[in-house]
């Protein structure tokens, strides 16, 4: 299938399948996560007694709008699914977000939102919530990707699939088993497939991979071109939750505008070539606080602040990277903070006579993650390797999907999941 794309307000809009977007140049920092642990990754057990929370900032608003989010099942290939709603959702059609809060005592003023999406699921597979103006699904104003999962099959991994020699020093390996249990069948090969996420996301997701070997009781997966993943780098770190008392290292200054707060940061370089670093990182992710404590390095800080919400401010965050020739692609700021889209708000542009990158992104208080990144528009994919390189010691976390569509199935079923770290100190 062909993917249509157009742009609505300067943002890539697709729409031939439901993947991550956002249609609205003044929606910022949304959050999707389950319970109230703001950095998790958003997945729901089937018959499970828990819940995912989405929140979003409408940016430069005074009174709240009138928002709506709906629930809409797909496929592996994240094609939406012929089954009606009924099938496997049975609480409503669409639904009013009711909890929002304006900003207080905040130099750029917004409409906080947050909405609890409790587990009404009947079936488990890949799923998307959509976010609506007054209940017209034609008003889309973003969407973000989540699934259900029953946990069926069980999922044993290889940890000496790693070899690294030669070119293979900028790639990480996987290699699992997967035990069918009850599913066990003569088709075994055509009814499951896997799916492997690095670092939560699914813009780079690798899909549909199936067994290289086949056992009478699992399935083995390795020695495949969709089990090598570009191992990346430590993400950068960046801490915007005390910058008015007191800068984080790579703040150059701070400047107070009619515009709101600049916070300007020191110039800088690719990564490319260089030696590996280790480094604490969130592994792509970010959380708003205000609070100014230690961040918590085991990668188990729970909860959320509460008043970080409503009381964290907005800053301009200029960016530069420095570098001799521009690429050939388009540079931008990435993480999960901008949802892994290529948003001209977090495009970086060329200064030729300085050689150097910079761009100015509003941000909210809190701690990102962030990579620098070309938008390669053939392949459709950032790139983080020309600017950032690839190190096989990089800390990533890998989630395992095995997807499962028996003879008698008439839509996709997530039937096991399972995460794995690769060289977490």
């Amino acid at each position: 299938m062909i993917v249509l794309s157009f742009f609505l307000n300067g943002i890539i809009v697709f729409s031939s399948f439901l993947v991550d977007t956002v249609c609205e140049s003044n929606i910022y920092t949304v959050q999707f996560y389950r319970g109230e642990n703001s950095l998790s990754y958003p997945f729901l057990g089937l018959a499970e007694a828990q819940y995912l929370t989405l929140e979003f900032d409408e940016v430069g608003k005074e009174e709240p709008s009138d928002f709506w989010v709906r629930i809409r099942l797909c496929n592996r290939d994240w094609q939406p699914s012929p089954l009606m709603l009924a099938e496997y959702w049975s609480a409503f059609a669409s639904d009013r977000i009711t909890d929002f809060s304006p900003s207080v005592n905040t130099r750029i003023s917004y409409i906080h939102y947050r909405y609890r999406l409790h587990n009404y699921f009947q079936r488990s597979g890949f799923y998307v919530i959509e976010v609506f103006r007054e209940n017209d699904p034609q008003r889309l104003v973003f969407r973000r990707r989540f699934y259900v999962v029953e946990n069926i099959v069980k999922i044993i991994t290889d940890p000496s699939a790693q070899i690294v020699t030669g070119a293979r020093q900028r790639l990480q390996s996987l290699a699992f088993f997967v035990y069918p249990n009850a599913l066990n069948s003569a088709q075994a090969y055509q009814e499951f497939a896997c799916v492997v996420l690095q670092n939560g996301r699914w813009d780079n997701a690798r899909q549909n991979l199936r067994a290289t070997f086949l056992h009478p009781d699992r399935l083995e997966y390795r020695f495949q071109e969709g089990l090598d993943m570009s191992a990346g780098v430590e993400f950068r770190l960046l801490d915007l939750r005390t910058v008015l008392r007191r800068r984080s290292f790579q703040v150059e200054r701070t400047v107070w505008t009619d515009s709101g707060i600049v916070v300007l940061l020191s110039p800088e370089r690719p990564r490319a070539g260089l030696a590996y670093t280790s480094q604490f990182d969130l592994n792509g992710r970010f959380f708003i606080q205000l609070r100014d404590e230690l961040l918590d390095t085991t990668r188990r800080w729970q909860g959320r602040d509460e008043v970080g919400s409503v009381q964290g401010d907005y800053f301009w965050v200029d960016f530069r990277l420095t570098v001799s020739q521009p690429y050939p692609y388009p540079v931008y700021v990435v993480g999960g903070f901008m949802g892994w889209l290529p948003d001209e708000r977090y495009r970086l542009f060329y200064d030729e006579a300085r050689g150097i990158y910079q761009g100015r992104i509003l941000l909210k208080q809190g701690v990102y993650d962030y990579l620098y990144a070309l938008w390669n528009p053939t392949t459709a994919r950032f790139e983080t390797e020309p600017v950032e390189g690839s190190y096989f010691e990089a800390e990533n976390t890998y989630t395992i999907l095995v997807v499962y569509k028996g003879f008698g199935d008439r839509e996709d079923r997530v039937v096991g999941h399972r995460w794995i770290n690769f060289y977490e100190p």
